[in-house]
């Protein structure tokens, strides 16, 4: 499954898009290799939004850096 990940409360900043064998909740912690060391990301919001010009609903997630 596709899932776009945002940074910020609101979803404001496109992170990545990445493929998850299922769709990360709330309170979950994702990871990212960020090229010889791994990035963690705890899920504070999940969503779908719709493409305006496709009429698809992508998955969405908010993330904040778990340092």
């Amino acid at each position: 499954m596709q899932v776009e990940v945002f940074a910020g409360e609101h979803g404001e900043t496109l992170l990545f898009a990445g493929d998850f064998t299922a769709m990360p909740r709330i309170g979950e912690t994702i990871s990212r290799d960020a090229g010889g060391y791994f990035e963690y990301y705890d899920v504070t919001d999940v969503w779908y939004r719709e493409d305006g010009q496709s009429g698809k609903f992508n998955a969405c997630v908010s993330v904040k850096l778990n340092d």
